[in-house]
Formats: C-alpha cells, structure tokens, sequence
C-alpha cells in the first residue's frame, strides 16, 4: 500500500508549520519535566511521581500529537488555543495526583514491604515498611539492580552475598518462581533482618512483561524467639541427661547411716565423711526448718515421699537444688524400722525449667503479637488440632477454629481454590523438615466478603514410621497487598478521567489483535473517533464541563459497542475502537463471509456517531458534541494471505480517515482510501 501524495502545497505547509510544533513540543515537555524530576525528592512513596511523570509525559505528547495533527484546522493554529491545551494539561498534572493520593497512602500504611520494578528492572515503587527493613532513608525509586550493591546487603540462608541479578524481585521479573524465600537484608555492613520475600512478574494479557513486584514480610523477631526456644529445650533435654543421682540408707533401730560414693560428690563431701548432720547444715538456711519438719514428720509414715531443698554444696559453696525421693519401710508389726532413698541434683533441670517457662511465654507473646495465625492440621482427618489464639481471621476468633467441622471450614474456600489448597497439603506431607509449599487463595469471611490469604504448609510431626501426620501453616490475610498489586496494574492500564483502557493498553490490544489476525486470516477493523465541538464545551462550560462531557460520552461508546470490542481513549478528545468480529458472541449483520468485519465496522461507526449527539446537560446548560470516524483494516492481501501491517500504520491510516470525515463536515464517518478493497 502507498500513501497518496497530497501535493506540494501540503508539504510546503507542513514545512511551514514544523517549527512551530516543534516550539509546542518543547512547552510540553518542559511542563511535564518537573512532575519526573521532582517526585523523587519527595518524602513519600514515589510511586506517585512515576505515574504522574508517565501520565504527564503521556499526554504532553498526545496534546503535542493532537496539535500536530490538527494543524489544518484553523481554531488551533491561535495562540489562544495553544494556552487553552497547556492549560489542560497542567490541570490533568494536578488531577493525576489527587487520583493517585489513595494508592500512596495505601502503601504508607501497610506494615508489609512492598518493592516493583519496570520491565527494566528500574524501581519504581517502594513503601515505609520495605525503607524500614532496608535501613534507608530513602525509598529506591529510579534506581536500577546495579545501584543498589553500595546500599544494602542481601544474603542468602547460607550466609552466601547475593548479586544484583539474583536478588528476588529481578528473578521474579525474569519470570522465576519467587515464593517464601529467606533473605538477610540491611544497610552495608548491618544491622541485618530476616525477611521472607514473594514475588511475581506482572504480565499483560498478550503476554508483555510489564514488571514484577515481591511483597517482603519481617521475621527477624519471630525467628528469633523460634531459636532461643529452640536452645532453652536444647539446655532442658542436656540437664535431663547428665544429671547424678545418689543413695543412703538409714536403719532405725540401730541410728546407722549409709551414703553412697555418688550422693557425697553430689553433696561435694569425700567419700564416707558425709552424715545426717553434716547434711542438715549444708542446706541452705531459708529450706532448713522445713526439711526438718519434713523429715520428722515422713519418719513415721509408711510410704514414698518426695520433696525438694537448697543446699551450698561442700566443694565450692554453690547452691544447688537437690529432689529427695524417700521411701520408709516397716516391719512384721507395721512399725518404721528402715528409710532408704535418693538424691538427684536437679540444679540445671530447674534452670532450664525456668527459662523454658520464660521461652514459651515470649513466644506466646510473639505468636500473640505476629499478624500470622498459625494452625496444625491433622494429616488423616484435615481437621484442626491448634490455632493460634487471640486472633481474628475471616471474621472468626481462631481458637475456635479447632471446635468447627472439616466440612464447614472447606465452604469458606474459594471454589477455584480448594483442589489448589488440597494439593498444597498433600505436597506438604512428602516434605523433608524445613521445607515449605506456600500458596495464596480466597476465603470467604463471615460478613460473605472474599479475602485474600497467604498460606505456608510445613510438615509438622511424624509417626514411628517417618510419615508426616500433622501439618503446621502460617495464615497471613494479604487482601491490602492484592488489592494493591491491582491498583498499580489497573492505574498502568487506564485512563483516570472516563476509566477507559487508556494508550498503553490499546497498543497492546491492537498488537494481540493483529497477531491474532495474521494467524486466522480475518481482518481487524479499527476506528479513529474525533469529538466536533467539544472545544466549545470547554469555552462555555469550562474545564469541569468538558471532563463531564468526556465521561458521559465514554459511556454512551460503551453501551453501544458489545463483548469484544475494545475502545479507548487515547487524547484529549480521541477515541480509538477495535473490532475483531470472530471474538463477539454476536457478530453483527448477517453477510458473506469475507465482508461481515467492514460491514460489521461501518455498523459500529453508525452507532457510535450516534451515540453523542444527544444533549449533554451540565450545571443546567446543554451541551452537545458529534464524533468524526475514521475506519480502516487490518487487510488481506489479494492472494488471501494476512498483509503485514504495524500498529503504528493501522492508527495512522485510521487517523488520515478520521480527517477526512471532519473536512467534509463532521458528524459521520470516512473509510480508509489508502488500504486495498
């Protein structure tokens, strides 16, 4: 296809003309300079600044391209016109901001880190809880993987250094599977926290990869408190294991000792110089009433009997806590006659007690103090065998988790997610210790709202056999950090003003779109809409008029095109539709084949010029605006055979239509003359 050459008097008007946009494209940019060079300076999530200098960017060239492409028009070759379209820019600048103000506060708030990057690899969202982990000051937007080595330590579980390349995020982005991995993260040199990192790359339905986020979550303290608890049993089992026991024997009748060799090291006194006195005054002053009182009293008692004492042991003054177990024995007439027994030192088995009390109530109060719920599921039945308590989750108090039947809690699963779930826990079962699955899924709490959970499965115990038998999870609900990710992914995607797809997702649209048409042989009708007459809006009504009359017109496009059209708007005034007819359930009007997407097309046209030029009335005052359309093809060659066409052609020759249809009076549409027929 050739374009049709306009004559020498365009070009010599388009020459004439080029150093005037050329002027216009310098304002541009330099209105949206500061909104890409000044966010980052700004103490708060600079997520904000990114959007906004794309979106500023964005539209400073579409109103650059507009004005370029309105040059034949005379309305905007004044230089009222020209402070008319810097003007909407600086107010788009300003409402950009206002829309964005709730995702930042979002990611201020949360107390889970949250890092993305573009697809390459430059940061652009970072939030107070990852600044906090990573010890800055600063967040790390605009930063690329390679700045980052002179900021902050990243370690591996072993200890191991990790490279720009392989820190979570950029393996996400690399399309890696980044699920509950451990890092040791901080400022050069430390201090360092234990994180848990999630990531995924952030892809568009045609398979574009757009980025990648990872949520980081803190787990310094809770490990920590898992580690000392871990020891304190460690010292208890020890004590247990290597404390000494002792013998004696007391024969009543006669007022004869016996001490075993074992019972006087114990009490720190050579062999065979240990007696009832000498261990009546080694016990520590505060015990000694008792014990005497104690021992008077089991003397004449038949029986076992068991109590505990202080004593300041003989070799070096220590004090040590020693259990007796004695036992008195009686002869043929019943009466006391011998008193045998023991003595173990229980010193280390006490102190391990204690500080094992003192463990377990620190991770009671971690457990009570961690966002996570933790539960242990029965491997055989599912059910529930523990659950951290003093929680809420899903609306419920999560030590009444174990009291609800199997069958209940699986009803609060999402139906796409309980065969996931289940094959989370059956993965979980054939796990080495330490090993983990991690799955997120839906739940549905008690008010009927879905939530966002994020699930860790670890084997927990094992029978005689090896077999896992109970399986320990840690529950976190994400709902912020998804609802979040969406945000960011929709705001990408959309225009802010009518909620249309915006620029960025058309080209990739039309990209799948003529992709698709290359492979199945079909055309893609394509459709260039210009509003007549919205710059009166804007003259009489004002600003807010004109956003008004674009939101009620984006709507009234919506309503008459049908599942599988795509329209967006990619300017001030400028919509661009896409029709791929084999993807609707409806295909339109009952043609040979071959002809219904032109036909289809020039339908959709109709409707869409007659979908604005009913008054819109604003504050009282009616407004009305007609829309021009340009339509063009992506065609197939004369042999059938798909033509390579590229976006960039297919809006340009629907541009040159659209052009067209406004020249020869507005309010109706014109074919692209340029594509074979």
């Amino acid at each position: 296809m050739q374009q049709r050459d306009r004559g020498p008097v365009v070009r010599d008007r388009r020459r004439s003309t080029l150093p005037r946009w050329v002027g216009v494209g310098a304002v541009a940019m330099v209105l949206a300079l500061p909104a890409v060079v000044v966010p980052p300076l700004l103490p708060r999530a600079e997520l904000v600044a990114l959007l906004r200098g794309a979106g500023i960017a964005g539209i400073g060239f579409a109103v650059l391209a507009g004005l370029g492409r309105l040059q034949l028009s005379r309305r905007y070759r004044t230089a009222a016109a020209l402070d008319r379209a810097l003007t909407e820019l600086a107010e788009a600048h300003a409402e950009l901001g206002r829309r964005q103000s709730f995702t930042d506060a979002l990611l201020e708030t949360i107390e889970v880190g949250i890092v993305s990057c573009d697809a390459d690899g430059v940061f652009v969202v970072s939030n107070r809880a990852e600044r906090a982990m990573f010890g800055l000051a600063t967040g790390l937007e605009g930063l690329g993987p390679e700045d980052l080595p002179s900021l902050i330590d990243v370690f591996d579980t072993t200890g191991r250094n990790l490279s720009a390349s392989e820190y979570p995020l950029m393996r996400a982005l690399r399309g890696e599977v980044v699920a509950h991995e451990d890092v040791l993260v901080g400022p050069v040199g430390g201090p360092w926290r234990e994180i848990v990192v999630h990531g995924s790359q952030i892809v568009a339905a045609d398979g574009t990869v757009l980025g990648a986020v990872a949520a980081l979550t803190d787990v310094s303290a809770e490990r920590a408190a898992r580690r000392a608890l871990a020891e304190e049993r460690r010292k208890l089992a020890e004590a247990q294991e290597l404390g000494q026991l002792g013998g004696f024997e007391y024969d009543m009748p006669t007022g004869r000792w016996t001490f075993s060799d074992e019972l006087c090291a114990l009490w720190g006194v050579h062999p065979g110089r240990l007696s009832a006195a000498r261990c009546f005054a080694l016990v520590v002053d505060d015990d000694l009433d008792r014990i005497r009182a104690t021992w008077d009293a089991i003397a004449v008692i038949p029986g076992r009997h068991t109590d505990e004492f202080r004593i300041r042991r003989a070799s070096d003054r220590t004090e040590r806590v020693i259990r007796a177990r004695t036992e008195i024995l009686v002869d043929a007439d019943g009466v006391p006659s011998r008193i045998r027994g023991s003595h173990i030192d229980i010193t280390d088995v006490a102190v391990a007690e204690r500080a094992a009390r003192r463990a377990n109530a620190f991770s009671d109060a971690v457990l009570a103090a961690s966002p996570d719920n933790t539960l242990v599921t029965d491997v055989a039945t599912g059910a529930i065998l523990f659950s951290s308590p003093g929680k809420r989750l899903l609306g419920m108090r999560t030590e009444t988790f174990t009291n609800v039947p199997v069958d209940t809690l699986a009803e609060h699963i999402h139906p796409d997610d309980r065969e996931r779930l289940s094959v989370v826990h059956a993965a979980a079962r054939e796990l080495a210790d330490g090993e983990s699955r991690h799955l997120r899924y839906r739940a549905r709490d008690t008010d009927g709202r879905w939530r966002w959970l994020d699930h860790t499965a670890t084997p927990f115990r094992r029978d005689a056999t090896g077999a896992v038998v109970e399986v320990l999870a840690v529950l976190r609900d994400v709902t912020d950090v998804v609802e979040a990710e969406e945000q960011l992914t929709h705001a990408a995607h959309h225009d802010n003003l009518t909620g249309l797809p915006n620029r960025a997702f058309l080209l990739e649209t039309l990209e799948g779109a003529l992709a698709r048409s290359r492979v199945d042989g079909r055309d893609v009708a394509v459709l260039f809409c210009d509003l007549d007459g919205f710059k009166e809006v804007n003259d009489t009504g004002g600003h807010s008029a004109g956003d008004a009359v674009l939101r009620e017109t984006a709507q009234r496009f919506r309503e008459v095109l049908r599942e599988g059209d795509t329209v967006a708007r990619v300017g001030g005034d400028e919509f661009v539709i896409v029709v791929e007819p084999w993807k609707r359930a409806d295909p339109g009007p009952s043609l040979p084949a071959g002809e219904s997407a032109r036909a289809l097309a020039v339908d959709v046209a109709e409707r869409l010029t007659r979908a604005p030029q009913k008054p819109i009335t604003v504050r009282g005052l009616d407004h009305v605006v007609r829309a021009s359309i340009g339509i063009t093809y992506a065609t197939l060659d004369p042999a059938g055979a798909p033509a390579s066409v590229t976006v960039d052609e297919v809006l340009h020759r629907a541009d040159g239509a659209m052009y067209r249809a406004k020249d020869r009076g507005g309010s109706r549409y014109e074919l692209d003359d340029t594509a074979p027929w």
